[in-house]
């Protein structure tokens, strides 16, 4: 549902998965330099590995002598961290890892920047998320969003540059601030063998957003599960030092969010930590490697991670939709609403189980998208696994247009042809528009 940003942001969400709380929470930092290496030696390059299996030797032991500008405690807990790594996932580093150490406000500035690359097509975003009453006429999507990954992010692994940027203390790695450093370093490790953020990044630019969705719950599901395992060695003290300083976090923002956007934001972590911990039952972490080719060949959807256990097999149907012209919009996109998107959708209204439950029939969709520069509208055209889950989720989407969205807009629920046709606009005439279309009485 929500349009992903660049790889990879850690947010509030793992630390709550590895603490088994949900209590949302991040890491603070105190003011420290800016510095980067990638003066790391490697010692056993050539060690016996593969990208789905088990390694027998880490291949990298790390040499941060020439990272400057922190003190020699952070500097031996950087050099453990990336041993626990490799380590804890069962890979070797196949090139030293780049390691960023910025100050709190140099990190909250290259997330904005980070953020603000993709923000093109969140005006039409905007728009279509309050015709659909997720988003109230006031809202700001954009500051949202800035304020929300600024309170929130620990640090994040830039996968256009390769770096793992983090903020540090003059006195030493906090204990979150370490299990961030563990997630971050696996998202590098990760990429380096499977390539993980050009099959991301070329999802997101085609507009394959619930495969997107999916792709994301693996890669931030593997670094979550990791991070877990490394909390779970942390000594009784440490533990306590962990749970005390996420209850010091203000969440001031992510409170404040609207809640299909914490839903869209906490799933690649919550659910995507779930999908992985039933790959990698067992302790072997083979499965999980070959998902970051499986999962992305499938081609794969939000379905398949909620429900690991058909992932390969419960695939999901192409759905076409008829072509429509609206004089003076513009297609902003054709792309796949999914399980995901239709169960946060849900979730806004009062009876959130009992229509969230709706969206376990999901067979397969694909949706319209289009903005005239200030309205929004859409068609989605679904199918069910069966005719009952059609019906089921023809009355969830009635129920929800009723309790969530704004009686001034335009809705229309119907089936046709074994398939359900959903269609909102903020501008009657267009709804009408697009309903005459699709030739709906």
């Amino acid at each position: 549902m929500v349009r992903r940003f660049s790889l990879s942001l850690v947010m509030a969400f793992v630390i709550a998965a590895c603490t088994g709380t949900s209590e949302p929470t991040t890491t603070t930092s105190g003011d420290s330099s800016t510095t980067s290496s990638r003066d790391v030696t490697t010692t056993a390059a050539e060690s016996s590995t593969s990208t789905t299996g088990r390694i027998t030797t880490p291949s990298t032991e790390p040499d941060l002598s020439d990272l400057v500008g922190i003190s020699d405690e952070v500097r031996a807990q950087l050099e453990d961290l990336i041993c626990a790594a490799q380590e804890i996932r069962d890979l070797p580093f196949l090139t030293p890892p780049e390691i960023t150490v910025v100050s709190a406000a140099e990190l909250q500035a290259r997330v904005r920047e980070d953020i603000e690359e993709d923000l093109d097509e969140l005006p039409a975003d905007e728009a279509l998320y309050k015709v659909l009453g997720l988003l109230a006429d006031s809202a700001d999507l954009e500051g949202i969003l800035l304020d929300l990954y600024s309170e929130q992010v620990a640090g994040f692994y830039d996968g256009d540059t390769g770096e793992i940027v983090v903020p540090t203390r003059d006195d030493g790695l906090s204990v979150i601030q370490q299990g961030t450093m563990v997630h971050e370093l696996v998202h590098a490790l990760t990429d380096q063998h499977f390539g993980f953020h050009d099959k991301f990044r070329a999802m997101v630019d085609e507009d394959r957003l619930d495969e997107a969705t999916a792709y994301q719950a693996l890669i931030e599901g593997d670094a979550t599960l990791a991070e877990v395992q490394w909390v779970r060695t942390l000594s009784q003290i440490e533990l306590g030092e962990f749970l005390a300083e996420s209850l010091e976090v203000d969440t001031t923002s992510l409170d404040a969010a609207p809640r299909f956007l914490t839903e869209s934001l906490f799933f690649p972590y919550d659910i995507g930590l779930g999908f992985v911990q039933t790959l990698q039952s067992g302790g072997d972490w083979s499965a999980v490697n070959d998902a970051y080719t499986t999962l992305a060949g499938l081609p794969g959807s939000s379905e398949q991670v909620i429900t690991p256990d058909d992932y390969t097999r419960d695939l999901p149907v192409a759905v076409d939709i008829p072509p429509v012209s609206l004089f003076g919009y513009e297609l902003e996109r054709t792309s796949v609403w999914g399980e995901q998107g239709f169960r946060t959708m849900l979730n806004q209204g009062s009876g959130v189980d009992t229509l969230a439950d709706a969206a376990d029939g999901w067979g397969g969709d694909s949706y319209h998208q289009w903005f005239d520069g200030e309205n929004a509208a859409m068609l989605i055209v679904y199918q069910g696994d069966t005719q009952a889950d059609v019906d089921e989720m023809e009355d969830a989407l009635l129920t929800y247009a009723v309790e969530s969205v704004p009686e001034e807009n335009f809705i229309w629920v119907d089936q046709s042809g074994g398939k359900l046709y959903f269609i909102a606009a903020d501008v009657v005439e267009v709804g009408e528009q697009i309903r005459a279309s699709v030739g709906l009485g």
